[in-house]
């Protein structure tokens, strides 16, 4: 007997078999979807840092990075001089440099710096960003906008 033959004399068979795999195929997408709808499992505390964040903490994130007035990759800022060197600040998990040096900005802010120096970052091997920094206090430095006059 060839296959033929044998897919001609089964033809209810395949259809049948054919029908039911459909059926089986739209009821786990069905349930897929049911599922991604349910409250999502709560997170383990040691990937928070990963967790999506409310459009509430990033508006938040955004005002306190605003306090920061400048940032230098070096110990210095020019035309500013330091008065108060207040810690070192550094961030990890974030999906683009930019994210990170945000969030940097707004943990120098929210421990009163205004200017975050010797600012670096990196992508990690896992492809997550992070930003470091020192947070301080600068004021306009008097003694150089005097030279510049």
């Amino acid at each position: 007997m060839d296959v033929g033959t044998w897919l001609q004399g089964n033809r209810p068979l395949l259809l049948g078999i054919t029908i039911v795999l459909l059926v089986l195929l739209l009821l786990q997408r069905l349930i897929g979807k049911i599922r991604r709808r349910g409250k999502a499992a709560p997170l383990h505390p040691k990937l928070q840092a990963y967790a999506g964040r409310t459009e509430a903490d990033l508006q938040a994130e955004q005002q306190d990075a605003a306090k920061i007035i400048a940032t230098s990759s070096t110990g210095t800022v020019a035309g500013y001089k330091i008065i108060q060197q207040i810690e070192a600040v550094f961030v990890e998990g974030y999906r683009t440099p930019q994210e990170a040096i945000t969030s940097l900005k707004a943990s120098a802010a929210r421990s009163g710096a205004n200017a975050i120096i010797n600012l670096a970052q990196q992508r990690t091997a896992a492809g997550r960003c992070t930003a470091q920094g020192d947070a301080v206090r600068i004021r306009p430095d008097v003694a150089e906008q005097g030279k510049a006059s």
